[in-house]
Formats: structure tokens, sequence, C-alpha cells
């Protein structure tokens, strides 16, 4: 461990002296009792002087093997004589101990472990921008400069988390108690609300809650974009603001499907206005795209983004679009992202992404969605339902999740398999697998879920001409606007 240096020039109000006091203090209180150790929330490095590190080093050394650490076990580890120091590191440490015993109190350790903290984060905060003026001065490309920014926003994140109050956090039970009058409060809706009843019976939950990760699991044709454009406009109704970070659909792509599912007016009408469409359809057009031009919603179309540039761009929208409703953050698709290392298996790759959109929904109090496309498992089985296996990244990465939802069109797959067909075998199997009456038919299920039965199962009529989902007992639509 190198020495730190001692200099205090960006520190106006706090000393050396006082510095070196509280970690003197810090150090005495731990000695005299090993528990404060776990409380601190102190690394050897916010230590400025030397030995104070190489002391708060041994003794959490010392801790972590569930021994006590006090001047004789610590004595092996510390070198027998620094120079111009008038007495032993060990002499040191047994004085520190002394003092601890005699002079330990609460109130003087929490503010002496204040006051390292301080000092270590403005400390870090000069590094940081020491670094960002000599990246300036160099000259960069704007991708390596965004690159540099996501990166010193990240170890800025870290440092505020790290270094933030932990004793405010509230109990478990006042944290309940403050989420159930929320709940309330409104109505009983802390989330962003779900556009189709089935799917809220499948989760056991009356909106996607806020802090929460959603997985949905479809295969290519399955109609998992049509489904994700009617969450994404009812949370927009809503009010809610919603964050659409896409591979696929351009945001022109994206409205275009809207209206066709919210006024039926067909893809292939809105290609050719003049010549397909009444001017009340026309005009209808140009009032939605005015209307969610207006709305705290934006379309993101991405390329070769990594975990951490949709982080970026998240915390961005975010902080504009903030209105006091649950955000809802949707990405499409887990397995178009780019990977931090392309040679980790396909688990790992996810995990990577799942655990930062875990983190950003609990951070910003934001509902996530992302979705996931079946990595074909299901064309080795002769029953294609969806199942945990059918993942990208396989029954591992349903870990991060607290729930993972499954959109099923087995009418798709039963074709599919007629044109192979080879054996009256064959055809038994169809018809036990499928039975009749699935044309139009789509189930919506789940492979986990945080409460309530997993093994629920709801149908859904799929409107092929405006790409949607239709309740089979429709329930009366509200006003659009």
């Amino acid at each position: 461990m190198n020495e730190l240096p001692n200099r205090r020039d960006f520190m106006d109000k706090i000393t050396e002296d006082d510095i070196f006091e509280a970690e003197r203090t810090v150090l005495a209180c731990i000695l005299a009792s090993n528990d404060l150790l776990s409380e601190c929330g102190l690394e050897w490095s916010d230590f400025v002087e030397g030995l104070h590190q190489t002391i708060f080093d041994k003794i959490n050394s010392i801790v972590a093997s569930h021994q006590i650490a006090d001047p004789v076990s610590i004595k092996p580890f510390l070198p027998l004589a620094i120079p111009k120091l008038p007495y032993s590191p060990s002499e040191y440490v047994e004085n520190l101990f002394l003092m601890g015993s005699a002079t330990h109190r609460r109130s003087m350790f929490e503010r002496a472990v204040q006051t390292i903290k301080s000092t270590t984060l403005a400390r870090e905060l000069q590094r940081e921008a020491e670094f960002a003026v000599s990246v300036a001065k160099e000259g960069h490309t704007l991708l390596t400069l965004g690159d540099e920014i996501e990166q010193l926003e990240g170890r800025l994140r870290e440092l505020r988390a790290r270094f933030s109050e932990t004793t405010a956090i509230a109990s478990p039970g006042s944290s309940y108690l403050s989420a159930f009058q929320a709940s309330a409060k409104r109505d009983g809706l802390i989330g962003v609300p779900i556009a189709l009843p089935e799917i809220a019976r499948v989760l056991s939950e009356p909106v996607f809650e806020a802090g929460n990760l959603y997985g949905l699991l479809s295969s290519s044709g399955e109609g998992k974009s049509s489904l994700t454009m009617q969450l994404i406009h009812h949370a927009v109704r809503e009010g809610h603001p919603v964050l659409f970070l896409s591979y696929d659909q351009s945001a022109a792509q994206c409205v275009r499907q809207m209206i066709s599912q919210v006024h039926q007016i067909s893809g292939r009408q809105q290609r050719e206005p003049m010549r397909l469409m009444s001017q009340s359809e026309q005009e209808r057009c140009i009032s939605f795209a005015n209307w969610i031009s207006g709305q705290p919603f934006e379309i993101i179309r991405c390329q070769r983004e990594g975990v951490d540039r949709l982080m970026a761009y998240a915390r961005r929208f975010i902080k504009k679009q903030s209105n006091g409703k649950t955000p809802f953050i949707v990405l499409d698709h887990i397995g178009k992202v780019k990977p931090k290392n392309d040679k980790l298996s396909a688990d790992r790759i996810s995990g990577d992404v799942t655990v930062e959109f875990k983190a950003l929904a609990d951070e910003v109090a934001a509902s996530v969605l992302i979705l996931n496309q079946r990595n074909g498992e299901s064309g080795k089985r002769q029953n294609p339902r969806p199942i945990a296996k059918d993942l990208y990244g396989g029954e591992n990465a349903r870990a991060d999740y607290d729930a993972v939802i499954t959109l099923y069109r087995p009418e798709k797959y039963k074709k599919e398999m007629e044109k192979v067909a080879a054996t009256a075998q064959d055809w038994k199997v169809i018809n036990t697998v499928f039975g009749s009456e699935i044309e139009g038919v789509a189930e919506i299920a789940a492979i986990k879920v945080r409460w309530g039965d997993p093994t629920i199962v709801e149908r859904v009529n799929f409107d092929a001409a405006f790409t949607r989902y239709v309740s089979i007992v429709p329930e009366r639509e509200k006003e659009l606007f």
C-alpha cells in the first residue's frame, strides 16, 4: 500500500490536524470494540496516514478471520520501526487501544467517521475533476468522449452510493407501512398500469411494480413487439414516463403500430394515406402523432450499445421526464445488447444486463421490462410451450427477474409442425398437443412470479389485422385522450 498525499489544499474547513485526529479516534474506538468495524463503512485507502492505513487493514484482516483485533494480535504485522517516528508502531497501537478504552463514545466515533468520509469524497472528486480536465485537453472523438463520460458517471455514482448516509434507512416495518399508506392513497396502484387484465392475473399483481424487473419471453413472429406497443401505449396514456430502448423498431414504426392498434387503421393504409385512407382517418393519425409527441415518451433506436450506455440513456431520461409517476423502461431485446465480454456464456452475458437493470429499477423506483426471444430450445420438444430453458441464457437467467411473462401462440407452431408431418404418429402428436379452436388465440403465462400461482394461464385473441391483443371478454375501453 502506498501512502496517500497529505495535501489538503482542496479542504477549506477541515484541517490536517482534524483529519489526523479523526483517524486516530476511529482506530482507537475499533480497537476497543471490534464490532464498530462493520458499522464504519471505511476502507484502508480512506485513511491519509500510511501507518493508519496499515493498522486499519490489519484490523480488517484479523476480524475477518474471526479473531479479536488488539495490540497483541496486530503486532506481528507491523513494521519494527518507522523513520522519524519517536516510538515504535506497536507502542503506537497500544496507546490507541488505551485511548479507545478510556474515552470510547459513540458520538465521537460517528463524527470521526464522517470527517474521514467527507475528506475521502473530496479527494476522489478532485481526482475525477483532474481526470476530466486531462480528457478534455487530449482531444477525443465523440464516441470516445461518450465512453469516458459514461465511465466517469459510473464512478461518481459508486462514490455517492458508498458515502451515502446509512443511518437513515427505515426499518422493515416502517418501509412496509410507508408502501401500504402510499398504496391506499393511490387506490392500491404503485407502479405502471398493465394494459391487459390477463397479464395482471398471471402476475397476481395489479401493476408492474416500481423497483421490479420483468421479462417477456416469446419467439419471433408471435407478436412480442405488438404486445409491447400495447403495454407502452397504455402506460403513456396513464401519464407515466416511458423509455423504449429498441434494437429493432424505429420511432416511426412504433407510432405506426400504436395507431393501428388504437384506431384500427392498418399499417398498409398508413403507408399510402392519400390512396387508402379517408380524411377522418388521416386526421386521427395526425392527432395521435401530435398527442404522443407531447407525452413523457422517448424511443431510442439502439445499434451497438452495451449495458453501460443503456444505463446512461435511462438515467438521463428519468432526470428529464420525471413527473411523480412510476417510470416504465422497456428494452427490446436482451440478446442484442453488446456484451462486456463476448467470450462469456449466454447466462453470464444475460446476468450482466439483468443485474444492472434490476439495480436501476430499484435506484430510480421504475418498472423495467426486458424482452427475450426464445433461444431455440423449444424446437427440440414435441410440446413447444415456453419453459424456463427457452430464456436467453437458459434457466439460470431467471435469477434477477421479479417475474417473467410468456407469450405463446399455438397456431404458429401447429402450422410449422403440419408442414413437416410425415406419419400418422406425427399427426397424432399435433392433435394431442394443440387440439382445436386455437386460431387467433394466444396464451399468456409465466415461468416466474414473486407472488401468487405460477401455473395460471390466460387466453387472449390476436387481432392480426391491427397487430393487437384483445381480451376474449373485452372490458370497456377508456377514452384515448
